[in-house]
């Protein structure tokens, strides 16, 4: 399955060409709007009155500011705009903002590469107790990004965060611990870290407890165990657990067909990756876009994602940013976790092929047509 996550890479189609992996020594985003949004109570009011009353020296507004001008809500997305307001509320000793900028500064895919100043904003942070930045913090000692490497240190951290149940931070301890990294191996207490994170929620982290359960690993094997955690982690939008799962639980090509045939849409959309990927089968991309829609057809989340990101990447049908759009949408109605395509894709949207869009996306839902009256994909003629 490793050639299929290339190919499909290539044209941005599936949602793991966009997974951070921190074990690579990339940490990811915590977003915290909702939160936020309880603590201020002026979640609603309008981007001026947050200007006006940041100007004023209010330090909610001032992070709020911040946060428009980082994600380009109601005002142009303005990065150095947004690090200033940032700046002035964590010089009055706002948590949320000081782990902002600590994002901002060490974010790979940012306008700025301050390791040193990212390490020194999640510390202020981590210090007044915040998970997140706690775990960010721990990952900055792992890697010796921004401070000197520090295992003993990136331990510190991450127990501190985990102490308070935030399951990135469990998972990452429990790597330690599986490594020896900072502390005396120990696949025991690894493989409980990973289970309080994946029973908090953390798909990667079920899926390092399947493949311990499925090697055995400091554990005794157990294959049922292992499919039950590489089923959670699948669950859960984790690729390599999708990935570890289907290879555990693998049936035939024939059996897939059978199935698939027959109208199951996990089947389909497994039938898609065996012909693109070239997995007991002869490469395929045309069989590969058939069984992937029809899937998308049937209300299979995953393959509504690939299909959004198929318009999106125009590499293998067509490229229709539309289509795009509204396939993401409809993934998004069962799957929470399509804002970053969603926002992908509506930037390459004007105003009036949005709105068209959005018209289009109404009316091919349940009940109106159950999908049907959906985009249909078109191959690229190369592809013929």
């Amino acid at each position: 399955m490793r050639k299929l996550l290339f190919s499909l890479c290539l044209g941005t189609l599936l949602s793991a060409c966009t997974t951070i992996n921190e074990e690579k020594g990339i940490t990811t985003k915590w977003y915290k709007e909702d939160q936020i949004a309880a603590k201020s109570g002026n979640a609603a009011i309008s981007f001026k009155e947050v200007e006006v009353s940041a100007k004023r020296g209010d330090v909610i507004s001032q992070f709020q500011l911040g946060q428009l001008y980082e994600e380009g809500k109601e005002v142009k997305q303005d990065y150095y705009k947004a690090e200033y307001w940032y700046l002035e509320a964590a010089k009055q000793g706002y948590v949320f903002a000081q782990d902002s900028l600590g994002w901002m500064y060490q974010n790979p895919n940012g306008v700025f590469h301050k390791l040193i100043e990212s390490a020194h904003w999640y510390s202020l942070a981590a210090e007044q107790g915040y998970a997140p930045a706690q775990n960010s913090l721990g990952f900055a000692y792992k890697y010796g990004t921004g401070v000197k490497q520090n295992y003993e240190e990136a331990v510190l951290w991450y127990t501190r965060a985990s102490e308070k149940n935030y399951a990135p931070a469990q998972r990452n301890l429990g790597i330690l611990y599986e490594k020896g990294h900072g502390v005396k191996k120990d696949y025991l207490i690894a493989a409980n870290w990973y289970r309080k994170a994946a029973d908090n929620g953390d798909g990667r982290a079920a899926n390092y407890l399947g493949g311990m359960y499925r090697d055995g690993l400091g554990i005794k094997q157990d294959r049922q165990l292992a499919l039950e955690w590489f089923k959670k982690a699948s669950d859960r939008n984790d690729y390599e657990g999708t990935l570890n799962f289907i290879s555990l639980n693998k049936l035939s090509f024939e059996q897939y067909v059978a199935l698939a045939k027959g109208g199951n849409p996990d089947a389909q959309l497994e039938l898609c990756h065996m012909y693109f990927n070239g997995d007991e089968v002869e490469i395929n991309y045309e069989q590969a876009v058939k069984w992937c829609a029809k899937a998308a057809m049937l209300g299979q989340v995953k393959a509504q994602e690939n299909l959004a990101r198929m318009f999106f990447g125009g590499f293998i049908i067509k490229q229709d940013y539309q289509s795009a759009y509204i396939w993401a949408m409809i993934a998004s109605t069962k799957n929470k976790k399509q804002g970053s395509l969603i926002t992908s894709i509506k930037k390459q949207l004007t105003e009036e092929e949005l709105i068209e869009a959005k018209l289009k996306f109404s009316s091919c839902l349940i009940p109106y047509s159950e999908y049907q009256s959906c985009p249909k994909p078109v191959l690229l003629d190369l592809f013929n």
